[in-house]
């Protein structure tokens, strides 16, 4: 009999234990998603006190920890060991807008997702890659999709913990496609990539670092096409939904590597590639207004141009018999851009 009343206690305590596990469960759940709520009510407020162009709301990171956010920001700004000329933007003419989107075609391949592994700087250098491809063999729309495991397994620049802006790798070996060694969001191995893979592979030409300020940037991305680049992420960009990006959120996540496609100079913002899936923002991609050049966020940050070997842009461009830009299909006047030289690496 007391072996039974002990047994019937155990049993009792086993199911009180379950009851609380799944309750206790229940109850975090609810917390994150209140906490999450107030989150974004509370960036809403900021961005309406600080008369911001954006719209902040729950987005397919918004439920994530902390410790997960960090994952998707994962370029290092650690000193790097790479003497490069500055890219030669020139006195160029620019248009008031470019979208390598929608310019004569389409020069901006498919929203990619890095899932839970800090390795946007591969992602970020794939994409402009792919976006040389396309501009180099005058392919736009061409569905080419390269191997960023590669890129994470064997350049040796980085890992799922982070990596670094060097796309030294891309001009000596280049990346092969997808199909070669698929996506897997951890670490790998080089050798797991399919054999003779090099053989396949695209590179570029040659490439630079453009200086950091918003003529530079503007002028290389005219003349280079896509650009891989940087800028500082905070938490309130976790939950961009659309419009203009400017931070108002001072808990900061850390660096982030993305791809700068376009700019619109009337109403002052950049267009740029992510790779946090088609889930998030506006289909994977955002727009940054030109003040977050300026700290803290410091976008445009260790952008590089990719050239051909005599280090000229591959992006270029025709005029009709109209006059119109055959690329850019502006329709105001050109004008001319006076370059600010400023210090490249001003991270503080």
């Amino acid at each position: 009999m007391k072996r039974i009343k002990e047994s019937l206690i155990f049993t009792v305590a086993i199911v009180a234990i379950v009851i609380l596990f799944f309750n206790a469960t229940g109850f975090s759940q609810k917390m994150d998603e209140r906490n999450t709520k107030e989150t974004i009510d509370k960036i809403q407020a900021l961005i309406k006190q600080n008369n911001a162009k954006w719209v902040a709301g729950e987005t397919s990171l918004s439920n994530l920890s902390w410790d997960e956010w960090q994952n998707y920001a994962g370029l290092s700004f650690d000193p790097i060991d790479i003497v490069r000329p500055i890219a030669d933007v020139g006195d160029i003419e620019l248009p008031s807008s470019l979208d390598w989107r929608a310019a004569a075609g389409d020069y901006v391949t498919e929203i990619r997702n890095q899932a839970k592994c800090g390795s946007c700087w591969a992602f970020a250098m794939t994409a402009a890659l792919e976006s040389y491809v396309l501009l180099s063999e005058k392919k736009p729309g061409l569905n080419i999709d390269l191997s960023e495991q590669v890129m994470l397994s064997c350049s040796g620049e980085g890992s799922c913990r982070g990596g670094n802006m060097n796309a030294d790798y891309l001009e000596e070996t280049g990346l092969p496609l997808e199909e070669f060694y698929p996506y897997t969001a951890t670490n790998g191995v080089c050798s797991n990539a399919v054999a003779g893979w090099q053989d396949k592979a695209y590179k570029i030409g040659d490439w630079n670092f453009v200086l950091h300020n918003l003529s530079s940037l503007k002028s290389a991305l005219v003349k280079y096409g896509p650009l891989a680049t940087a800028m500082m992420v905070y938490e309130d960009f976790m939950h961009y939904k659309s419009g203009i990006y400017s931070r108002v959120s001072t808990k900061q996540l850390g660096g982030h590597a993305v791809t700068l496609i376009g700019y619109n100079d009337e109403e002052k913002y950049f267009i740029v590639k992510n790779s946090w899936s088609e889930q998030w923002g506006e289909d994977g991609f955002f727009k940054i207004a030109y003040s977050e050049v300026d700290f803290p966020v410091y976008f445009g940050l260790r952008t590089m141009a990719y050239a051909d070997k005599n280090g000229e842009g591959v992006a270029s461009f025709s005029r009709s018999a109209d006059g119109k830009d055959g690329y850019l299909n502006s329709e105001k006047a050109w004008m001319r851009a006076a370059p600010m030289f400023l210090p490249l690496f001003d991270w503080k």
